[in-house]
């Protein structure tokens, strides 16, 4: 499935992972997609509700040939899509969690998220696993046009990222949450 995506080298498309609901705001990552250099594309799993209002942002930013809505995929395809991307774009508004951050990093792939997208951030260090920008298409855009134009370092904060993922535990999980009471 990524081959067929992918005409391109290695890497010309961030994948976006999220139920297309208001919180995850997906529609701001397609906003971001005017601010990358081409021809690097958008990649969007996911269904939900504001499916074609994140369509309708795609037309309205220029860039609907510049994103693909592949809507849900199997759980077989999803580990193929996430290694052959450069990066993973996810900009919830306040996530609890954030799965899609773990799965990015045991991909090795970085992260590029928001300030204020909540549990996310207990995962992504800026510069470090990923990169953290306001939540505004033209910050997100200038960190994936970093990372594109920086494989080396893409895949250093990739790499830093799974080795987080590789630390994190249940017991630990378990201790941190009891320790926010």
């Amino acid at each position: 499935l990524a081959r067929q995506l992918t005409p391109g080298p290695y890497g010309d498309y961030v994948l976006s992972v999220a139920r297309l609901e208001q919180n995850k705001r997906v529609d701001l990552a397609v906003r971001s997609v005017a601010y990358w250099p081409e021809p690097l594309r958008l990649v969007v799993v996911g269904e939900g509700s504001q499916r074609r209002l994140v369509e309708r942002a795609a037309e309205e930013a220029g860039v609907g040939t510049r994103v693909s809505f592949l809507g849900a995929v199997s759980d077989d395809a999803l580990p193929a899509l996430y290694r052959e991307a450069l990066a993973v774009i996810y900009v919830p508004y306040d996530e609890d969690y954030g799965l899609v951050t773990l799965e990015a990093f045991l991909a090795a792939k970085p992260v590029v998220t928001a300030t204020d997208s909540g549990g996310t951030l207990e995962f992504v260090d800026d510069g470090v696993t990923g990169t953290v920008t306001p939540p505004e298409p033209e910050a997100l855009g200038a960190a994936v046009a970093g990372l594109h134009a920086s494989r080396a370092r893409a895949a250093s904060l990739g790499d830093a990222g799974r080795a987080r993922a590789a630390s994190i535990t249940w017991d630990g999980v378990i201790d941190r949450l009891v320790s926010h009471g």
